[in-house]
Formats: structure tokens, C-alpha cells, sequence
């Protein structure tokens, strides 16, 4: 079965936001990887004045994010118009939360302007993941962190349609993904993995 284009897996993405807050997938698997994520950056990392998720969704990583650190910033980029819809409704009148539709590979963003990246289960279907990270690399400050968590193959076989949506999901083995960090000059200072079947690879890397 041939790939949907671009398009046509943001329009999947689309369909989903209305309900996509109260998907099973939230408690089964997103609610955890975000809280290893938001984890891993504080075991590093003080206290963020500025934070980005890429791959947003509806803002939910943010929104444990804006829990924790209740004085940060908190901006959130995704591709898929309603799904930024979605959370732009939500946190209406809250000045914390900026939401932008962009893709990683050209972020709408000023150079060094953040703590923390997040990229949480969403990097397979970055289109350009090599410039994605260099975005990454660009809008972080001297010493920030990126925190990538997404799956590694071998992929357990009944996620994989979970996970690609039918889009174009590159999945990366956790070699490849630290190539690309270190090609943008991120130093991966930590990485592991968690839910063996799955095989979830969690980076995080700093910013020289």
C-alpha cells in the first residue's frame, strides 16, 4: 500500500483532534512517555523559563509542563491546524501559551530563545528530520536541552498503525538519532530506553 502524502496524514491528524484528549492513547502511552521526558529534562536541566514542544498536539506535554514550572513559558508548534485549534481553545486568555501550525523543519521561532525542546513521540513523522534537529539546535541557548523521546524499530507490530497514521513515518533506530544530534551539535549526555516491546529510545541532549 503506497504512503499518503504529507497532506493527507495531517488531514488524519485533523480528525483526530477533536477527541484526541480523550483517546485511551493518552493514559496507555502519551501521559507516560511525557512524564519520563519532563523527568529526564529535570534531572539535567534548572528551572526553564522557556519552553517548546514540537509536535504539540493539544498542548498536553505543555500543560504538565506549565504545572511544574508555573512561571515558564510555554510555546507549542504543530502541523496540524486543528489539532493547534484544539489547544488554542483551551488555554484561551492564558498568556503562558503560544501556539503556533508550523513544521520543525522552519520554526517560526527567534534563535536562541529556549531552555527546553521537547519532541515527544512525533519525530517519525517529521518530514525532515535532519533539519528539524538543526531548528533545534538553532532556537536553543548556550547549555539548553533537547529532550527527544519517539520509538525505535523493531517496532511491536500492533503499534505501528498507531503510530504511523498511514503518513509518512520514518522511524529511526537509535543510532541514526544520535548521528543526527551530534551532526547539529547536540551532545547527547543521556539515553535510554523504556517499555522493551515497544522499544521507546528517550534522549536528551545539550547545547554546547
Amino acid at each position: 500500500m503506497p504512503r499518503m502524502k504529507p497532506e493527507q496524514g495531517r488531514s488524519h491528524f485533523d480528525r483526530w483532534a477533536p477527541r484526541y484528549d480523550r483517546s485511551l492513547h493518552q493514559k496507555l502511552m502519551f501521559e507516560p512517555v511525557h512524564r519520563a521526558a519532563l523527568s529526564a529534562f529535570s534531572a539535567f536541566g534548572s528551572v526553564p523559563r522557556d519552553i517548546l514542544d514540537i509536535g504539540c498536539g493539544t498542548a498536553r506535554l505543555l500543560e504538565s509542563a506549565g504545572r511544574r514550572w508555573t512561571g515558564a513559558r510555554l510555546t507549542g508548534i504543530d502541523a496540524s491546524e486543528l489539532m493547534i485549534g484544539e489547544a488554542r481553545r483551551k488555554h484561551d486568555g492564558d498568556p503562558r501559551f503560544i501556539l503556533l501550525r508550523a513544521d520543525a523543519s522552519s520554526l517560526p521561532l527567534q534563535d536562541v530563545s529556549f531552555d527546553v525542546v521537547f519532541s515527544t513521540m512525533s519525530f517519525h513523522h517529521w518530514g525532515d528530520q535532519a533539519s528539524g534537529v538543526r531548528e533545534v539546535a538553532r532556537v536553543l541557548r548556550p547549555g539548553g536541552l533537547f529532550v527527544l523521546a519517539d520509538v525505535s524499530p523493531p517496532l511491536l507490530g500492533l503499534l505501528r498503525p498507531l503510530l504511523s497514521r498511514g503518513d509518512r513515518a520514518d522511524f529511526q533506530a537509535a543510532r541514526a538519532i544520535r548521528r543526527l544530534l551530534e551532526q547539529a551539535s547536540l551532545r547527547v549526555i543521556a539515553a535510554r530506553r523504556f517499555w522493551r516491546l515497544a522499544r521507546v529510545g528517550l534522549f536528551v541532549a545539550r547545547k554546547s
